[in-house]
């Protein structure tokens, strides 16, 4: 009887476990994505029958990679084989696999977290940008294709140029004039701000070097609002 109840009670467990495996949750940061791969990602989602949750916040850390972050013990190879093949279907090459850890988002055990390369694998910086944070220069900076840049604004009194570098998440602007060579090294942040019409979809250039150069351009950050 104690044999039989023991088989039972072992069963009654392996039905838990498995219950708990195909009940994982993945939360999908899918906003950085393209749009034309939005209706793509949750039909496929449907489609494999993953359990997910959409979020639309725009995580601040940039992935080379789709990255599945999962709690230690819950990750299984047919999760990673369902999540394989649907960021395959949305043109990515490869997932990388993350342990949760203090210094990424953390999730309670049964829930994953799927990030997506921002702006999806071909990167390209704007065009227009404007000055952020800084006080006594509005200004914006045009980004034109032959890498050259070029600064404008009412009340900009002396505006400046030069050329401009770009690998993502880092741009780089060139001077040379009257004072010499200089250069202002910023990193890339997508994120949303409120505005008027309600939160938008934004990219950040931070200052990297320092705010003391007599090209006051090279002490702002530089920002774009996305209309959609």
């Amino acid at each position: 009887m104690n044999r039989v109840h023991g088989v039972i009670s072992s069963m009654f467990w392996l039905v838990l476990c498995v219950g708990c495996q195909s009940n994982s949750k993945v939360h999908v940061y899918h906003a950085v994505l393209e749009e034309n791969k939005q209706s793509i990602l949750t039909n496929e989602l449907d489609a494999l029958g993953i359990e997910y949750r959409l979020n639309n916040v725009i995580p601040k850390r940039v992935y080379d990679n789709p990255t599945l972050f999962y709690f230690p013990g819950d990750l299984t190879q047919s999760i990673v084989d369902e999540v394989t093949l649907l960021v395959n279907k949305l043109g990515f090459e490869r997932l990388d696999t993350r342990v949760f850890n203090h210094d990424n988002h953390f999730y309670s055990q049964g829930n994953l977290g799927l990030y997506f390369p921002a702006l999806a694998s071909k990167q390209v910086a704007p065009n227009l940008l404007y000055t952020h944070d800084c006080s006594g220069h509005d200004s914006r900076v045009v980004l034109r294709a032959e890498r050259q840049w070029r600064e404008e604004g009412v009340l900009s009194t002396h505006n400046v140029s030069g050329w401009w570098q770009y690998e993502a998440p880092y741009l780089t602007l060139i001077y040379t004039g009257q004072y010499g060579r200089i250069q202002q090294a910023y990193r890339e942040e997508h994120h949303q701000v409120m505005t008027l019409q309600g939160p938008k979809k934004a990219t950040t250039y931070h200052v990297l070097g320092h705010r003391e150069y007599p090209v006051k351009l090279f002490n702002c950050d530089l920002r774009v609002i996305y209309a959609q």
